[in-house]
């Protein structure tokens, strides 16, 4: 027993030791660690500076559908240390620690060892990367458990203690005002205090119906209506997946903890199988015997009910349209309270129930789950189901730190007028007031919607930013009005894209690997055509301005967005040469020729080129005028990419510029053909 004891209490502690590394970490990170902590800090910046925070839905915000505590308390903070990332995930470690805390007291209070605490808290934060690593995150879901197990904690001990059963209303009723997911533990904790705190139960129940109750009418009334809006209709009008309500979630709770899952149907029959084995129905002495041993065990009976609750809270969570797995936190760590209470002492059980309980601390430390598999292909996909777990889906690496840094270091030195719809907390940083972001955009009414596309693609018609960010290309809704005056200057591709490292678009948060680019357009403007250098063609009258061409390449330039095919970055002004037409036809083949031209030796050619698809029968030569090959300038190796090429004439002579597409997966593009 005292091995196994000591296994658990080690792997507990690389646990706890591990995410407080890991948090130091993350902590410090320039831009958002999940994508939409900068909407949350926008809210908290608009209660800083005295902006109503559940406006009227506009192009200005649109708030996340949460109650308002934790952005509230970020405004506070914020008064005092600086409105920041690191202050909001400053408050979910802290309450991270407040959990572990919480969990420790109530399985001492249940009369279990403290071998027996520190594994529940050992389980808890060993749930860290089933839940998509959302614990340290600038985002209300820590708070909110933390609030609500304290709650707990406090309403199982308040038997006797009517100033325990009011704290208990009192950070309940605080819980809810963190996030509204906490209506569920109101009702099932109401329960759960008829079997340890009866007679103290009104006592919650007032405290929480005055906060919770009285304040929701309160502030429902000082914002016209809004809040209810935003925090329960505009909520619950969400889609509901039932598929993962009835089947997911609790496949993933077994895929991801078959050792603690195992060791709760132990437990469980371990505790009721007496009368089980004995008779299908109770008779009037053994259900006696049974009521005697469930009011003998009422912490028990009260932890079960509410880790029944958790376990509930999280698959509704999870099946609300666009949810994450931080839905299952409130699970996990109801789950792992319950394991702790429900831990034998003394003899072979115990050394069997701690075995499994160190089985389970070690196998989440080195295995990652991924559910997806099986969702796919049924249980057969298991041993695909699982991989190693990798630092690098944790910890943002130096270079993602450093290119999260030298943009957040550019946008609040030049200060540029953002629009970034994925990224509303660029603009603040940029020295804006913000804007609606992708999310708020999706959970809007349709007509509220409309209205607020409709302001944006108006402003972006008079140009009113500096540039645009875009995850992924820009929505059909916005590219009218971007055409003819805003163009892509810059794609970040792999390694170079500023990303999150939980959620989506995180290689933590996907099960396919998340490929889109991350976009930055621009104003259009003209090429600065360096001195000493003479434009051959730049295409930007809308005319080939003599090249000849022929397929694909048609009988003029392209602008804009072309089809279905990204719209390249880096090209000179507004138009450009493209193999794929304005279509976008990627399977049209061409060539096109510049020149001939005179050159003399010494003089440099330079032209931008870029390729997208398959490069293989792509080609960038220049071409003697009896149809030799003088030089390859090769193909960027990014999609849709211009890079500058350039060739020093070696002699005098005439040569030609010459583009080929022999490919029907892939297209050339050109502009800017220079000569010095």
């Amino acid at each position: 027993m005292r091995l196994f004891a000591r296994i658990s209490a080690v792997l507990s502690l690389v646990w706890m030791i591990g995410l407080l590394v890991v948090f130091a970490l993350r902590i410090g990170f320039p831009l958002e660690l999940e994508w939409m902590e900068g909407g949350v800090m926008h809210q908290a910046h608009r209660f800083m500076h005295g902006e109503p925070i559940y406006p009227p839905p506009g192009e200005e915000f649109v708030p996340f559908l949460y109650t308002p505590l934790y952005a509230i308390t970020l405004g506070v903070l914020g008064q005092v240390f600086g409105l920041g990332f690191g202050v909001g995930r400053a408050v979910s470690i802290v309450a991270w620690l407040a959990i572990g805390l919480g969990l420790h007291r109530a399985v001492l209070r249940e009369g279990k060892s403290s071998a027996h605490a520190v594994a529940t808290v050992g389980l808890w934060c060993s749930g860290y990367v089933f839940a998509f690593r959302w614990v340290d995150l600038a985002r209300p879901d820590t708070m909110f458990l933390a609030l609500a197990l304290w709650a707990l904690v406090l309403l199982r001990e308040a038997w006797g203690d009517w100033r325990k059963a009011a704290l208990a209303g009192v950070l309940m009723a605080l819980a809810f005002w963190t996030k509204q997911t906490a209506a569920v533990l109101i009702i099932a904790s109401g329960i759960g205090a008829l079997l340890v705190a009866p007679r103290q139960l009104w006592i919650y129940a007032g405290v929480i119906a005055v906060i919770d109750g009285g304040g929701m009418l309160l502030f429902d009334a000082r914002t016209d209506g809004r809040l209810w809006n935003y925090v329960f209709e505009l909520h619950q009008s969400h889609a509901f997946n039932h598929e993962r309500f009835w089947r997911k979630t609790w496949g993933m709770f077994v895929h991801a903890a078959p050792w603690i899952t195992g060791l709760s149907l132990w437990l469980l029959a371990r505790f009721f199988a007496p009368w089980a084995l004995r008779k299908r129905k109770l008779g009037d002495r053994e259900d006696d015997r049974l009521r005697a041993r469930l009011a003998a065990h009422r912490g028990f009976g009260f932890w079960s009910v509410m880790a029944l609750a958790g376990a509930l809270v999280s698959a509704l969570g999870y099946s609300t349209q666009w949810a994450e797995p931080n839905a299952f936190l409130p699970g996990v760590c109801l789950g792992a309270l319950w394991i702790g209470v429900a831990l034998p002492r003394g003899g072979r059980d115990e050394v069997i129930a701690l075995a499994l309980v160190s089985a389970q601390l070690l196998f989440a430390l080195v295995i990652e789950p991924r559910f997806q598999p099986i969702q796919s292909r049924g249980w057969a996909a298991i041993g695909e189901s699982y991989t190693w777990h990798r630092l690098s889906r944790t910890i943002p690496s130096a270079v993602s730190t450093a290119n999260a840094a030298a943009l957040r270091n550019r946008l609040e030195t030049e200060r540029p007028v953002v629009f970034a719809l994925h990224r509303p907390w660029w603009s603040v940083l940029a020295g804006g007031d913000g804007h609606v972001g992708s999310m708020g955009l999706a959970d809007v009414p349709t007509d509220a919607r409309k209205n607020i596309e409709q302001a944006l693609t108006r402003r972006l018609r008079d140009v009113g930013y500096d540039e645009l960010w875009f995850e992924g290309e820009p929505p059909q809704w916005l590219r009218a009005a971007l055409r003819g005056r805003y163009k892509v200057v810059e794609r970040l591709q792999g390694d170079a894209r500023i990303r999150p490292m939980s959620g989506w678009m995180s290689d933590a948060g996907m099960v396919t690997a998340y490929t889109a680019d991350q976009i930055r357009m621009a104003p259009i403007g003209p090429s600065v055509v360096p001195e000493g250098w003479h434009v051959l063609a730049d295409f930007e009258d809308g005319t080939l301005q003599g090249v000849v061409a022929h397929g694909g390449f048609g009988r003029r330039p392209v602008s804009g967005f072309t089809g279905d095919l990204a719209q390249p970055a880096g090209f000179g002004g507004e138009f450009w040469l493209s193999s794929a037409s304005a279509a976008g036809r990627i399977e049209e083949r061409g060539e096109a020729q510049v020149g001939p031209v005179a050159m003399a030796a010494g003089s440099v050619l330079s032209a931008r080129v870029c390729a997208t698809g398959d490069r293989d029968k792509l080609s960038v030569d220049i071409v003697a005028t009896d149809g030799t090959v003088l030089a390859s300038l090769g193909l960027p190796a990014n999609d849709a990419t211009f890079v500058q090429v350039s060739w020093p004439a070696p002699a005098a002579g005439e040569v030609f510029l010459r583009i080929r597409d022999d490919s029907s997966s892939g297209a050339v593009m050109l502009d800017d053909v220079w000569m010095r």
